[in-house]
Parts: structure tokens; sequence; C-alpha cells
């Protein structure tokens, strides 16, 4: 595979893992802040489940995948880095990668703002589900990258 095609394919696998990650995100950020209201007492139908879910996905997606992609330039950067020097465990270094970005992009922002400006994430388990995204699109990252 020439240089321009495996670098194209690393950018569509790159723009892949933010969708992912940023869908995934926006989908436990919506499902934390619903289960709240129901704790609440406020009844919400599946189809208000449903209607609201993409309504945030839509919602979101400018910002939070920008923010998303931010820190995965970063973390992706390192992993290739980390996986050159230790030459295993590929899947498993972008997964991880993937994680901590989304855990480390949502501590800076409540450090810059001092607020959890994606709700769903003010809980631990929250916090958690976000993780979760970014490893899904950190795991995204490495199924889809070419190998060299």
């Amino acid at each position: 595979m020439g240089t321009k095609m495996w670098v194209l394919r690393v950018v569509l696998a790159f723009v892949l893992a933010v969708v992912v990650a940023t869908v995934l995100g926006a989908v436990a950020h919506t499902q934390f802040v619903l289960a709240r209201l129901s704790g609440l007492g406020v009844d919400i139908s599946f189809g208000e489940r449903m209607s609201t879910t993409l309504h945030d996905i839509v919602g979101m997606a400018p910002l939070f995948g920008a923010i998303v992609g931010s820190g995965f330039v970063v973390a992706m950067a390192a992993a290739a880095l980390v996986y050159r020097l230790a030459g295993i465990q590929r899947t498993l270094i972008y997964t991880v990668a993937g994680a901590v970005s989304l855990g480390v992009t949502l501590l800076v922002m409540n450090s810059v703002f001092e607020i959890t400006a994606i709700a769903g994430a003010r809980s631990t388990l929250g916090f958690l589900a976000q993780m979760v995204a970014g490893a899904i699109g950190g795991l995204t990252f490495a199924k889809a990258l070419p190998a060299r």
C-alpha cells in the first residue's frame, strides 16, 4: 500500500473512531440524564427516550465531536508511540488510549470550567460510561487502522 493510501486510511480510521466515541458518549450522556429525571419521579416513555437520544446526538455532535477529536489526536499519537516502542498489544493500547482520552478530557474541562460540561458524566458511573465510549472509539481506531 502506498503512503498516500495509508495516510488516507489512517485519517478515515480516526474519523470513524471519533464518530463512534462521540455518538456513544452522547447516548450515554442522555441515558444518565434521563435516569436522573426518572429518579425524581418524571415519567419518560420509550419514545421520549429515543427522540431525546437522537436530539442529543445531533445537538452534541459538532462541539462534543470536536472535543473528542482533540483528545483523540493526542491519545492516538501517544498510543502509536507506545505501540512502536512496545511492539505488542496494539488493540489494547489504542483501546486504553481512547478510554484515558475521554477521562482526561472530562477532567480537564471540569478543571478549566469548574463544572462537568457533560451532565451525564457527573456521577462515577456516568464518567465511566464516557470512558467506555472512548475505549470503544479507540478499539474502532485499532481495528480500522491499517497495519504498517
